[in-house]
């Protein structure tokens, strides 16, 4: 996860205070600007995400009624922000009594609306409970706290680096924990003996055809199929808890700018856990050949970048593609197609 300084975002925005409307593009710039090594796959959920956090903290208020599609994600179509100075105008400590485990630290410091709300609801949890209960989930702590089950979400979670650090604010004081979402798979025989690696797609239905061919085939090239559902590759974290040793993750998934940057998104977090892995090579060249539909054109230079991470003799066709505005779905890849494509024993692999 990315911190993100809103205070900075803000200054980038509005360098006279004036507050006012921007464009939510204009926002994307600033907020890129900001975090520029971020994997570009995770850039439109931190986008929202922001959007969201800036709401409560009361530096601007999102369009209701006008919104813009970004990749998968619904966007306000842009955003007010708040004319007098919120960085600075609101900053003041909580001047209340505050428990032992708050009070060194907590006791002068100059805090925003936002991050106060978060301190005195953290001081009362420790007044009402002690912090003797159960550990539970860090959504359900952070609804519990402050009305938000998404409180918790960025890092560092609602009140940022002020009160978020390890001899501060901490899961282990609140007593709860992120919990990884679990990943979607099934495996492709009845049972799974020995290592091996698997497929991994982004939509559903793609999900169910691969199971359905590999299932009838007498030595599948995969073990298992997996299915991340669209940016969320935190699930591919777990392949190391999986009942069996995963060698390798092979990766098919859209032929188009959002589907790569997902793809390259989650081999990294696959390989962030050590687990090797790549494109499902003779899949998006079976892909690239199937029937294209308009899409969202790119610029030559960026669609380079995103198909660096295709096999080397799918990049060119799939960089013009791209270039001029069409895109492949990988619901392309039918069952009759891909019951043809895949390999019989004797034939080359299709995942290598």
């Amino acid at each position: 996860m990315t911190t993100v300084d809103i205070e900075a975002l803000v200054a980038a925005l509005d360098p006279t205070k004036h507050g006012g409307r921007r464009h939510i593009d204009d926002v994307a710039v600033a907020l890129r600007e900001i975090t520029p090594n971020l994997d570009s796959a995770a850039f439109p959920d931190l986008l929202l995400e922001t959007i969201q956090h800036g709401e409560t903290a009361g530096y601007w208020s999102p369009a209701r009624t006008t919104t813009v599609r970004r990749g998968r994600i619904t966007l306000p179509k842009s955003i007010t922000l708040t004319r007098k100075d919120v960085t600075t105008d609101q900053r003041r400590p909580v001047d209340v009594p505050l428990r032992p485990e708050l009070a060194p630290w907590a006791a002068t410091l100059p805090l925003l609306a936002a991050q106060r709300r978060v301190l005195l609801a953290v001081n009362a949890w420790l007044r009402q409970t002690g912090g003797n209960t159960p550990i539970v989930a860090a959504a359900e702590r952070a609804y519990q706290l402050l009305n938000d089950e998404k409180a918790f979400d960025t890092v560092p979670p609602l009140g940022g680096k002020s009160l978020w650090r390890d001899d501060r604010l901490t899961f282990q004081l609140l007593r709860c924990e992120r919990t990884p979402t679990p990943l979607t798979w099934e495996p492709t025989t009845q049972v799974v003996t020995e290592a091996g690696a698997i497929v991994c797609v982004e939509n559903h239905a793609t999900f169910r055809t691969l199971l359905r061919i590999l299932r009838s085939h007498p030595t599948p090239p995969w073990t298992a199929v997996a299915w991340i559902q669209g940016r969320n590759t935190a699930p591919l974290e777990s392949l190391v808890d999986m009942p069996f040793i995963v060698e390798r993750l092979d990766y098919i998934g859209d032929l188009d700018p959002a589907g790569l940057e997902i793809a390259e998104a989650a081999c990294m977090t696959s390989e962030r856990v050590g687990v090797p892995a790549g494109p499902a090579t003779d899949l998006w060249d079976l892909l690239i050949k199937q029937a294209s539909r308009p899409g969202r054109a790119v610029n030559e230079t960026r669609a380079r970048q995103l198909v660096s991470w295709l096999p080397e003799q799918t990049r060119d066709r799939a960089a013009a593609l791209l270039i001029d505005g069409r895109r492949i779905p990988q619901e392309a890849l039918r069952y009759d197609i891909l019951e043809l494509a895949l390999p019989r024993p004797g034939q080359l692999d299709i995942s290598k």
